[in-house]
This record gives C-alpha cells, sequence and structure tokens, in this order.
C-alpha cells in the first residue's frame, strides 16, 4: 500500500477519494492548493500525486513542474475537467504518469493508479538491482581464473544481439548476475530486467504468471493482469531453470520465441511483445530433450547461443578472491568491522570441494562475519553438514571412548556455532525472521525448523 496525496481545491472531491483510497489500504493527505501540495511533498513520504490542473494559488502545469524538481521519482496523476487533448499531451512532456478527465469511476481510478504505482515499483527494481549488479560485478571482475575470462569474453560477445541466450551450470555458480550482466551491457539496459523462477511456479500458474489473464478469465480474476512477459517489454526476461516447465507451457514459450507475440488467458487477441530471454538450467538440456521432459523443437529454437558456467571446482584461482569481496559486502550490510581471515582459514576455503559454488561462499562467508571479531578464523567457518576443514593438528595418543566421538563432537560444536549464527542474526534484524533468513541464506521455513530443533526463542524487541 503506497502514501497518497490528493492536490484538489474540491473539498469534497477530496474527501470522496480519500475515503475510497483509505478503504483500499493505502495512505492519504489532502491539500487544496499549490502551496499545500509542496510543503506536503518536501515534508511528506508521499509516493504518488493526484493533481487537478485548476488550483486557486498556481497553474497547475507549473505545479506539476515544481513537484517533478522536487522529487522527480514521484508519479503525477492528473485530474482535469478539461477535455482539450494539447492541455494533457503538455502534461505528459512534463513528465505526468498519466491522467483522469473529471468526471471518472472509481474503477478507473484504481486502474490508473496500479499501473501507475507499478510502473514505480519497477523502476525502483531496476535502480535496486543495478546496485546489486554494481556489487556483484565487482565480484565478477575479481574474478581472473582461465574458465571464467572465457565466459566474461563471451557475454561481451553476445550481449548486444538479441539472441536467445542459454546459461548452462550447477546451481550457485552465478547464472543469475550473468544473466544481469548479459542485460547491463545490452542496448535494453534502459528497460526492465525481470528474473522468474520457473521451478517455483506451480502448474496451474505458470501461464497466467507468464503471460497474464484477462478480467473473467477464472474465478477470482475480477481485474486483467499483466503477464512477466509483457512487464519486461523493451528489456530482459530471465527465465531461471526452464527445465522445470511443463510441457504445455513450453509449446507456448515456443509460440512467443517464434512470433514474439503473447495471448493472455482467458483472452481472444495477441499481444505483441519485445522481450529478450534468457534461460538457465542446471540440467543437460540435451538428456532432457531424449527423455521426453523437454521440447525439442523449443531447446533449438532456446539454443542461439549457448554459455556453459563452470563450477567452483574449475576456478579454484577464485576463492580467495571471492572470500575477501563477501567479506567486503558482509561487513557493509551488517555493519561489521571484520579486518580479513587468518591464513588458517584461507587454506581452509582453498581445500573446502564448494558443491554449492559461489552461493555457498558467500553464505559460509557472511555467517563467519556475524560470528568474528576481528578477523575470521577456522572456528567460524563451520556450517551445517560438517564445515570447512580444521587444519590438521598432532595426532591423539590414545583411543578415545565412545562417549568422545569425533563425529559426535563435530556435530555438537557446529550446532553451537549455527544457533550463535541465529542468535546473532534475529538480533541485527530486531526478531525480523524473513529478514534474517535471507541474511542466513535460508528459507524462512528452514529458519523455523531450526528454531524448533536449538528451542532457540528470538531476542526481544526493543
Amino acid at each position: 500500500m503506497a502514501f497518497l496525496l490528493i492536490v484538489d481545491d474540491d473539498a469534497d472531491l477530496r474527501t470522496s477519494l480519500s475515503r475510497y483510497l483509505a478503504a483500499k489500504g493505502h495512505s492519504v493527505s489532502q491539500a487544496p492548493d499549490a502551496a499545500a501540495a509542496l510543503a506536503s511533498v518536501e515534508t511528506q513520504p508521499v509516493e504518488l500525486v493526484f493533481l487537478d490542473l485548476s488550483l486557486p494559488d498556481a497553474d497547475g502545469l507549473k505545479v506539476l513542474e515544481d513537484i517533478r524538481r522536487a522529487e522527480p521519482g514521484i508519479p503525477v496523476l492528473i485530474l482535469t475537467g478539461n477535455t482539450e487533448v494539447s492541455t494533457a499531451v503538455k502534461a505528459m512532456k512534463l513528465g505526468a504518469s498519466d491522467y483522469l478527465l473529471k468526471p471518472f469511476s472509481n474503477e478507473d481510478l484504481s486502474v490508473h493508479l496500479e499501473r501507475a504505482l507499478r510502473e514505480r515499483q519497477l523502476e525502483r527494481e531496476v535502480v535496486r538491482l543495478r546496485e546489486r549488479l554494481t556489487h556483484q560485478a565487482g565480484a565478477a571482475l575479481l574474478c581472473g581464473s582461465p574458465a571464467m575470462r572465457a565466459v566474461y569474453e563471451a557475454v561481451d560477445r553476445v550481449a548486444p544481439t538479441d539472441l536467445t541466450v542459454v546459461l548452462q551450470g550447477e546451481s550457485g555458480c552465478g547464472k543469475e548476475v550473468v544473466a544481469r550482466l548479459l542485460h547491463e551491457k545490452s542496448p535494453r539496459r534502459e528497460g526492465p530486467f525481470l528474473a522468474v523462477d520457473s521451478g517455483a511456479l506451480p502448474e496451474a500458474l505458470v501461464e497466467s504468471e507468464l503471460f497474464g489473464y484477462e478480467k473473467g478469465a477464472f474465478t477470482g480474476a475480477d481485474r486483467p493482469k499483466l503477464g512477466q512477459f509483457e512487464l519486461a517489454a523493451g528489456g530482459t526476461i530471465f527465465l531461471d531453470e526452464v527445465a522445470n516447465l511443463p510441457l504445455e507451457a513450453q509449446g507456448k514459450l515456443l509460440r512467443v520465441l517464434q512470433e514474439r507475440r503473447i495471448r493472455r488467458l482467458g483472452g481472444k487477441k495477441d499481444v505483441p511483445v519485445d522481450v529478450r530471454v534468457v534461460a538457465a538450467t542446471n540440467r543437460d538440456l540435451g538428456a532432457e530433450v531424449r527423455a521426453k521432459r523437454f521440447r525439442e523443437d523449443l531447446f533449438h529454437r532456446l539454443d542461439q547461443f549457448t554459455l556453459n558456467l563452470p563450477s567452483m571446482r574449475e576456478r579454484r584461482e577464485d576463492i580467495e578472491p571471492l572470500a575477501r569481496h563477501f567479506l567486503r559486502e558482509a561487513n557493509r550490510q551488517l555493519g561489521r568491522r571484520v579486518a580479513g581471515f587468518s591464513a588458517q582459514a584461507l587454506a581452509c576455503l582453498r581445500r573446502r570441494g564448494w558443491p554449492g559454488n559461489v552461493r555457498e561462499i558467500q553464505n559460509v562467508v557472511t555467517r563467519a562475519a556475524l560470528l568474528a571479531s576481528e578477523r575470521i578464523g577456522v572456528e567460524h567457518l563451520a556450517a551445517e553438514g560438517g564445515g570447512t576443514e580444521a587444519p590438521r593438528r598432532e595426532p591423539v595418543r590414545r583411543v578415545p571412548p565412545a562417549s568422545l566421538s569425533l563425529k559426535k563432537a563435530s556435530r555438537r560444536a557446529a550446532g553451537e556455532a549455527e544457533k550463535k549464527v541465529i542468535l546473532e542474526a534475529l538480533a541485527l534484524t530486531a526478531s525480523n525472521k524473513a529478514r534474517a533468513a535471507r541474511l542466513l541464506g535460508i528459507d524462512r521455513k528452514s529458519l523455523y525448523a531450526k528454531l524448533r530443533k536449538y528451542r532457540l526463542k528470538p531476542p526481544t524487541k526493543l
């Protein structure tokens, strides 16, 4: 829900609009004139403005310019009784998101409002993702292994084209990072980048999520909804784990790639879409075709350019620079000042197999940064499943009794370390379990399971 500002000299209109929008869950502020409007924009967290062009103390177009100057990112919806097209055109040229002719219905108001807020959300997402990409690209540029240099050289070659790209590699090896890099280096960089986790979509919702639906398409569809392909228009859509798409959806995806048109669920006409597709999978698509789980014609249509991303086993030179990069990120994110790694910790990082690839390195380093005070040591690198290998010690001369089983002791030590990390994550996030789970690199369900397993109570909120 959003914080909205209604600027209109008609008190009855302001009141009725405020009641309607508040009933929809929005926070609403009112301004009867230009002076009050600008004061509200400068002092309140306004996310969208409804602006009447006929105000008692100023010309509405001048007020529009002042609002855009004060807060360039705020969407402004014009309310006007003036049917002159030139006025609306001028308002749009000055930066208005859209306009509504008085009198208008509540349904029209809702449609325009949701569209403006959605566009604003997408703009923020682009900014956020570009910031994230900057950090991720920083990690990428640190990777000097021959395997990764070959990947980035291929990205530079294919990014300026509109070819469909398939990224193949193990889970956690950075497929989404490379997809974002492809987008940022392409002529579509000013457009949106939308990532869709094909494996997380319920089969019944795949079509509506990708292609949208019309009002009345099914029970509960009380308004039309744009799908991810339309929302990504002018940009790039990243279909992660594309091999998980059901066969019926694969057929519709093939049609989109061939014709560059989609049809919303329940729709009667095609809608053209201008979007680049980057797909990713941790499976061998050729083997999936032979097993009849993936359409051969879709495979050949997707396979215009394939990039195979190496695992950490194939790029061990990158382990240390990645770990140092993720420590800087953890310090920035968590407000810590961990100076670096001990020599023993770096040796352990280099020896580890990293089956979870880059994602696993990031998670382990972030957890270690939570535990460490000055420098990350071997004792901070323990992780579920045995953790990083500890440095070798002098052999024990006598055989320990069963009660001192090394396996049990390791599990107990790992459990104690994990409990400490979880409690620190909860403390840093004021017991917000969703944020704590993201910080720990696990989902919220797993966090709840661990809280039950260790019988932990989140720190009391202040």
